[in-house]
């Protein structure tokens, strides 16, 4: 990743090389010392430098990350958390994470799983003998250098005999790796923590699967709260050490010392692969499938009850809602942009490795726009010629109501009630998992989604009914409709499709799942593709890594600028990916990092149209 326009050549005494990630709060470069040593030089950006909380918690990492040092740790070599763009150089360390290693090659076995937890508990004791606690201990915050791990990035860790420092309302964590303590008494984590975190690490280095997996962070942190670790596929005598670091009590946990003696005790050799995971243990490849798990009952009501923070912005109806406790648990650091690759630092922004291995979507060629845009040689030949958007290109969201679209604008989205906009290629939005508000009527009754009493459940922020898509019968009955639409938006010319409330199945989460969303959406893509539309996933990060096999084409998101989940997206559509913004600070994130790369745009909540009061429209 080569430096963007406007970059400084230097920091401090460092010339800058090359841009190796981002993240939402900096940017990482390689730099190089007068003498020829290289570093890693992790820099604020500019929008929050001026911010005294992210000062004041860069300055924190700072003063963490230079307690430590280590064998398996990445040390500090300079840093200046005052200047004007605060900076930090640390060591750098060639290889790539952990989560890159599972999801390229496969699960570790044998002498590099012993070399891994080895490796992790003596960093961990440098760690924690320093007075630090790290508290964001993942596979993408592990190196996995040719001497061994290195432990990096330490943006959320403190002080033992320090308050953590949070944001209001929030605590900072990767959800399927943060320890029950995080989650209730963030405040008062101790060194247990990154034992419990240690546990589900190395079951995941093991199996690719992670002790917690559940379809959205909130169900993840419930999972780690109440329910005991999934560990199939992890071999004795690993499983019976990770169950210990995984108890729910930090006083009953394994110390470090008395882990590092269990861990020894791992066999050297591959040894045949434990049920559960399959794959050769010649190649060292497996199949790395966990899905699901059924939400636990009672999460989350009809109406809603439960949730204690629900933001929903925009017409596009982005959910997020969180459980009773869960709500300050849930929102990953900004800070933690540490990015590493093969031989460099990167962005961890790959699907996750526990997705299922998924067929190609349907041959599909680039608008004449697009000199990016490029078909799968593999896939199979669909019923019609199927047109992509085109990438990094001006756009305009008018799904509240169409208007005429500014100059240089390329792609609209637009209520399939909406003409297309002429010359431009067109994206016709459809409400395709819940009844539009008041239109419930139109539905056969038996197709609404009901409550233990029958009443019909509603989407109360929108006041919309939720469609019944829990049986084949039903969702092919749903979709007859909803296909009809589709229908009408070919007929008016439309390029592509945007079935919205894609994610619904997460907001209710004791009727819906993930493989019924799944499901029903299949059905619109293989009629989209046999008009000739184009298909956007939109939102529902979770269910991205089965895009392809669902069909989905490209991707309309909102505000991963916001929620610094670009990257995932980006990665997993080839950069074809349309944001919608509904913030400044939004807006700023993602015009910082991807304003060269994707098609951004700033709406107003209620995304009306142009000469309507609160009408608003920004770009990069």
């Amino acid at each position: 990743m080569s430096l963007s326009p406007g970059n400084s050549e230097s920091i401090g005494d460092y010339e800058l090389i090359d841009r190796l990630g981002s993240g939402g709060m900096g940017v990482v470069y390689l730099g190089r010392s007068a003498s020829g040593r290289q570093v890693a030089v992790k820099v604020v950006h500019a929008q929050y430098a001026q911010d005294q909380e992210f000062r004041t918690r860069f300055k924190q990492e700072v003063a963490a990350a230079r307690l430590v040092s280590g064998a398996f740790t990445a040390p500090v070599v300079d840093a200046d958390p005052d200047a004007e763009q605060p900076w930090m150089a640390t060591l750098y360390v060639s290889g790539r994470t952990l989560s890159d290693v599972v999801a390229e090659d496969g699960p570790l076995r044998g002498r590099e799983l012993r070399v891994l937890a080895l490796g992790l508990v003596e960093a961990l004791r440098d760690i924690h003998r320093a007075g630090v606690v790290h508290r964001d201990l993942k596979p993408s915050n592990v190196l996995m250098a040719e001497d061994g791990p290195r432990v990096i990035d330490f943006g959320v860790s403190h002080a033992v005999d320090n308050q953590a420092l949070t944001v209001t309302g929030r605590l900072i964590g990767t959800p399927p790796f943060m320890s029950p303590e995080q989650f209730a008494t963030p405040r008062e984590v101790t060194p247990a923590s990154d034992v419990f975190s240690l546990g589900s690490l190395l079951a995941y280095a093991a199996t690719g699967n992670r002790p917690f997996d559940a379809a959205s962070p909130y169900l993840t942190g419930w999972r780690v709260i109440h329910e005991a670790p999934v560990l199939d596929g992890v071999a004795e005598p690993l499983r019976s050490i990770a169950e210990r670091c995984l108890a729910k009590d930090p006083a009953t946990r394994p110390g470090l010392a008395e882990l590092h003696r269990q861990l020894r005790t791992l066999p050297d050799s591959a040894g045949p692969v434990a049920p559960g995971v399959a794959g050769s243990g010649e190649t060292g490849t497996s199949r790395r499938v966990s899905p699901a798990r059924p939400a636990p009952p009672g999460l989350v009501t009809a109406a809603g009850e439960g949730a204690t923070d629900r933001t929903r912005r925009g017409r596009g109806r982005r959910g997020r809602y969180i459980l009773v406790g869960l709500a300050a648990a849930l929102t990953v650091t900004g800070l933690s942009i540490t990015a590493v690759k093969s031989g460099s630092h990167q962005n961890n922004t790959s699907p996750s490795p526990t997705a299922p291995v998924s067929t190609p979507a349907p041959t599909s060629t680039p608008a004449p726009t697009s000199p990016h845009a490029s078909a799968s040689a593999s896939a199979p030949a669909p019923a019609a010629t199927v047109t992509l958007p085109p990438k990094h290109v001006r756009w305009d969201y008018q799904i509240g109501g169409a208007y005429p679209p500014p100059t240089g604008v390329q792609v609209v989205s637009r209520s399939y009630e909406d003409a297309p906009a002429p010359g431009l290629y067109n994206i016709c939005n459809l409400n395709a998992f819940q009844a539009q508000e008041g239109a419930e009527g139109d539905w056969n009754p038996d197709l609404l989604l009901r409550d233990a009493n029958g009443a019909v459940v509603y989407d109360k922020d929108w006041n919309e009914a939720v469609l019944d898509i829990r049986t084949d019968a039903k969702r092919q009955r749903i979709a007859a409709e909803v296909n009809s639409w589709i229908d009408e938006c070919a007929a008016k010319g439309y390029k592509a499709v945007e079935p919205d409330n894609y994610d619904t199945f997460t907001r209710f989460p004791e009727y819906l799942d993930a493989d019924q969303a799944k499901a029903f959406m299949k059905l619109l893509s293989a009629h989209a593709h046999g008009k000739g539309l184009a298909i956007a996933q939109k939102n529902t990060l979770a269910l991205m890594p089965y895009r392809a096999s669902v069909g989905l084409d490209f991707a309309v998101v909102e505000e991963c600028g916001e929620w610094d989940e670009c990257g995932e997206f980006a990665e997993a559509f080839d950069n074809n990916v349309l944001v919608v913004e509904y913030s400044a600070k939004g807006l700023s994130g993602v015009c910082s990092d991807w304003s060269s790369t994707l098609s951004i745009i700033r709406r107003d909540q209620d995304v009306v149209p142009k000469g309507t009061s609160g009408y608003l429209r920004q770009t990069c």
